[in-house]
């Protein structure tokens, strides 16, 4: 019997609505995304995403649950204008353009509810234009688009994808003007052209470092030099303004957007006070990160005769709650690396995962399928990247925390199933323990389950179980949780390795891999006929049983590659593990690529 059934709790709503959520209406046809929920769970903001307007309209929470229960909307279940990528293969201009937006954008959301009221949206942004000289419909279209596609730094990555002629600057044809028509009847305008842009230059040029606004950049440059310029007989210049020969200012803000030598000053980025500190008052404003070592060497399951090592436990938790929401065991020294993976487990659904390791819980026992606003991580975990992928595709802060490990909740319910070590404890030992020699690291991930579910359900003498916290939170005061797909996650978390395509198979770290693009465009075929290339994969080192594909033409898509058939002895291994295969089970990675097939490699892959 679950331990559940003994805490009396309130009635669930019927629909556990949750920021960045669609909710798809037929009539009239229109798709909505939750942008934000007010702590009391009374009314929510919402965005229409195939808008034209920078609007958000408020509406209570009540009226959003009813016409899901009545069938007028229903809640996607995948985010279609979701814009995530790995970071490595973006290109340093799409790189620098999103950081350029997401500093604007970050501080005008800080001010939450403020920046969806209509008057006070305006307020802040006419602020913002005052002290940065960022126009408004720039400002405008940065939100609208941030809104829209996720409400995630890589949702201001630009659509350059989207555009012809990558790199190359227009030619112009005498006589004909490019671009669209003006509306009601105005002049033409002009082509820029080789001469405009040196002008361009040099007016860019001349006030750099003025601190002067784009617009007030902009006059300058026409009272300098668009103007039919005259000397009188005193010598004086007489200037008279020639407005038809005149570029407008969005071409002159485009030249900029193109790469001019003109930069923004840099400053501090101000925030609003509560942007930069956790405030668990809620499910889902921060998580924790931990890790620990169990003092308990495991077999390989390659070979059980063989000691693996002493497993690390990664665990995330909801500061708010006490919550486990997330765990992933490894034989690996501890790293980011392999802390990701807890992080990817926080998205997964804990039933299927638990039933993964044989073992049976209802969905209610443990809800928590989600990611957090922010993230606390120890120092001996820092991310590698800065947390620049957890941020830039899932709007996840991470700042440092130096709590004492000791005193964490549910190291009482491991406790009761082993020792615990501190985290630099070596790995292996001479010296076997009663627990030493048995168990492997999936028996020991179940071994975990269960002291994170008996903690989740537990209640203390002093405090409740955290599942009621964690269900009395997400009714009383709101949530901060956004929910991903687990694979997609995962996908964008793992670090990337690069990998051989042969004739064999797509191989890394000596198993073969396959996919269906590389099938459709006979990669291995063509390995054959003129030799192996490289490419690059995200690689989960504690189960090898798939990677994903990184395309450099894409980089905002993957493609999973399962095990192929001549590696089904590696299945279900970690990487640490593939050394303990015996022979011939174990294959040799192959050797590198051929310098003479880098060409193929370029047009394969892009």
């Amino acid at each position: 019997m679950s331990l559940r059934t003994d805490v009396t709790m309130a009635a669930k709503p019927q629909a556990d609505l949750l920021r960045n959520d669609l909710l798809d209406y037929a009539a009239p046809r229109r798709t909505v995304r939750i942008l934000w929920i007010d702590p009391d769970r009374t009314g929510a903001y919402l965005f229409d995403v195939a808008g034209n307007a920078c609007e958000a309209e408020f509406v209570r929470l009540s009226t959003l649950q009813a016409d899901l229960a009545e069938g007028r909307a229903q809640r996607l279940a995948e985010d279609p204008y979701l814009v995530t990528g790995n970071g490595e293969l973006l290109p340093p201009r799409h790189i620098e353009l999103r950081e350029r937006a997401w500093q604007i954008v970050a501080e005008l959301t800080a001010f939450e509810p403020a920046i969806y009221q209509a008057r006070r949206r305006g307020q802040l942004i006419a602020d913002y234009t005052a002290r940065h000289g960022i126009s408004h419909p720039t400002i405008y279209r940065y939100l609208r688009r941030y809104w829209q596609r996720g409400q995630t730094p890589n949702a201001l990555l630009p659509d350059y994808c989207n555009s012809g002629g990558r790199g190359k600057t227009r030619a112009s044809t005498a006589g004909v003007k490019r671009g669209r028509p003006r509306k009601d009847g105005a002049p033409p305008g002009v082509n820029v052209d080789e001469a405009m842009r040196r002008i361009f230059r040099i007016a860019a040029t001349i006030h750099l470092g003025t601190r002067m606004s784009r617009r007030a950049l902009y006059d300058a440059m026409l009272r300098d030099f668009f103007c039919r310029r005259d000397v009188n007989e005193a010598g004086r210049i007489a200037r008279a303004p020639e407005p038809e020969t005149a570029p407008s200012f969005g071409q002159f803000g485009y030249w900029l957007e193109q790469g001019s030598v003109l930069r923004q000053p840099e400053h501090p980025l101000p925030l609003a006070p509560h942007a930069n500190v956790a405030q668990p008052g809620k499910p889902g404003a921060a998580f924790r990160l931990d890790a620990v070592r169990a003092d308990m060497q495991l077999v390989s399951r390659a070979d059980r005769e063989r000691l693996a090592g002493r497993p690390v436990l990664y665990v995330v938790t909801d500061i708010f709650s006490g919550m486990i929401a997330g765990l992933h065991a490894s034989l690996e020294a501890p790293s980011w690396q392999q802390a990701v993976m807890a992080l990817s487990n926080c998205a997964a659904d804990k039933p299927r995962f638990c039933q993964r390791h044989g073992r049976s819980l209802p969905a209610l026992d443990w809800p928590c399928r989600h990611l957090p606003e922010l993230l606390v991580v120890p120092g001996v975990l820092q991310p590698t990247d800065g947390g620049g992928a957890l941020r830039n595709n899932f709007g996840v802060r991470c700042v440092s925390g130096t709590a004492d490990g000791e005193t964490l909740p549910w190291r009482a319910a491991l406790e009761r199933r082993c020792a615990l070590l501190p985290l630099q404890a070596d790995a292996l030992s001479p010296r076997l323990g009663l627990l030493d020699g048995a168990l492997d690291i999936g028996q020991f991930t179940r071994l975990a389950i269960d002291a994170a579910i008996e903690h989740n359900l537990q209640p203390t003498p002093d405090a409740p179980a955290p599942l009621q916290l964690w269900e009395w939170g997400m009714q009383q005061r709101g949530t901060s949780l956004k929910q991903y797909r687990e694979d997609l996650v995962r996908c964008l978390l793992l670090p990337v390795h690069e990998a051989t395509v042969t004739a064999e198979g797509i191989c890394l770290n000596g198993v073969y891999y396959s996919c269906v693009r590389a099938v459709e465009e006979r990669w291995f075929e063509r390995a054959r006929q003129r030799g192996r290339w490289t490419v690059r994969v995200a690689c989960d080192t504690g189960n090898v049983d798939c990677v994903y594909l990184l395309d450099p033409a894409t980089p905002l898509q993957f493609h999973l590659c399962h095990v192929a058939d001549r590696s089904q002895a590696h299945r279900a291994l970690s990487v640490a593990e593939l050394a303990h295969l015996p022979e011939p089970a174990r294959l040799a990675q192959p050797a590198g690529q051929h310098a003479s097939f880098e060409r193929i490699v370029s047009s394969l892959v892009g």
